[in-house]
């Protein structure tokens, strides 16, 4: 399974589940999913990252052009549980309060230390770079 995506209804609102590898390969195929669920249900969406396996910096620019798309539409993008391999890409790019605390995903699954450790040494390294 490279990439499994559908869409459901929960209170009116869509949620795209989003499952497999978000790579270069696939991230395209997931922001065009994103941005016709938001041209033909709303710019209010939630997007399931509970099943990701894998997330690389592309999957992680497609969600982010997706959250861009729905805020210029009057709505916003919200990720709901991102799996340990999806927030440790999400976190090193969104702020802080749109994903779990360090240490765990937003279903309470702990996220590796060495995996926690190298995004802290990342954000130290991008910090001193401004």
């Amino acid at each position: 399974m490279r990439l499994d995506l559908s869409v459901s209804l929960s209170a009116g609102a869509p949620v795209v589940c989003v499952g497999g590898e978000v790579d270069l390969l696939t991230a395209d195929d997931l922001y065009e999913f994103l941005a016709t669920v938001i041209r033909q249900r709303g710019p209010r969406l939630s997007v399931d990252l509970r099943r990701v396996t894998f997330m690389d910096s592309r999957g992680a620019a497609a969600v982010l052009r997706a959250r861009r798309l729905a805020r210029s539409l009057g709505g916003n993008l919200t990720l709901v549980g991102p799996s340990a391999p999806a927030a440790l890409v999400l976190r090193a790019v969104l702020p802080d309060q749109d994903l779990a605390p360090p240490g765990r995903d937003r279903g309470g699954s702990p996220v590796p230390a060495s995996a926690s450790a190298r995004l802290n040494g990342m954000r130290r390294g991008l910090q001193n770079r401004e």
